[in-house]
């Protein structure tokens, strides 16, 4: 399992400097979620930069250097970043699958996380990947059992796309990210990527491959685009979120 992390942006609408560089609980936002990755399950993880890319390697550098976890991590330079998302999407895949090549040629699976949710943390991470991998790792007995539900109903069914769901206001689950993707289909994935346009063309045109995995006890998915996001995102939650 290889986790891509996007972390391109600019953050220009935040103002404040790329969101990579956000600092929740003292941590820069690209340590915490390439943490979360690996500490979620991933085996290596790919970190997509672009904007303020030599600031944001010396502060992932920085924080996982010498560490096992630094030696799981590297990262990638997005020349195009400002083309939008879809070619930060489409060079992480790209990367994942060499990495993921000695394996043979379709196996393994990518997990694919965004920079800019502050509140998204490894927990999440591992129960989308029991999910997608058909195992359970979490003590609660209720969430053991939706776990192996859905084990079971992917044994059955074939491959899947894993995707993290959010409540919204009115409770209906909310597709969002991290997603987890069988190896092959995020290359088809990555294909169709342009613009801010991500996975989503792909996903759209294959909802009956998508499960999403109710993750709204462990985190809410919010993302930090403007400031009032990240005054919001601070009074609703204990984490000490700053720019």
């Amino acid at each position: 399992m290889v986790g891509v992390l996007l972390a391109a942006g600019a953050g220009r609408r935040l103002g404040r400097g790329p969101k990579a560089l956000l600092s929740v609980d003292g941590t820069p936002q690209v340590v915490r979620m390439a943490r979360a990755l690996l500490r979620g399950g991933c085996d290596a993880v790919v970190v997509i930069v672009g904007a303020s890319d030599e600031e944001v390697r010396r502060v992932l550098d920085g924080a996982l250097a010498g560490t096992s976890e630094g030696r799981c991590v590297r990262t990638v330079v997005n020349p195009d970043w400002e083309s939008g998302m879809g070619s930060s999407f489409r060079l992480g895949i790209e990367a994942a699958d060499r990495l993921l090549a000695p394996s043979g040629p379709s196996a393994g699976s990518i997990a694919v996380a965004l920079v800019d949710q502050p509140d998204v943390g490894e927990d999440v991470v591992r129960r989308l990947l029991a999910a997608a991998t058909g195992t359970s790792t979490t003590t609660s007995t209720t969430a053991a059992t939706a776990a192996a539900a859905e084990a079971t109903t992917a044994q059955a069914i074939g491959p899947r796309v894993i995707a993290a769901g959010y409540p919204d206001a009115q409770g209906r689950l909310v597709r969002s990210h991290p997603l987890v993707f069988p190896r092959a289909w995020a290359l088809e994935a990555a294909a169709l990527a342009t613009g801010d346009a991500a996975g989503r063309i792909w996903l759209r045109s294959h909802p009956d491959v998508v499960d999403v995995v109710d993750v709204g006890h462990l985190a809410t998915g919010r993302d930090v685009d403007t400031p009032q996001d990240l005054d919001g995102l601070s009074r609703g939650t204990e984490a000490d979120v700053r720019a």
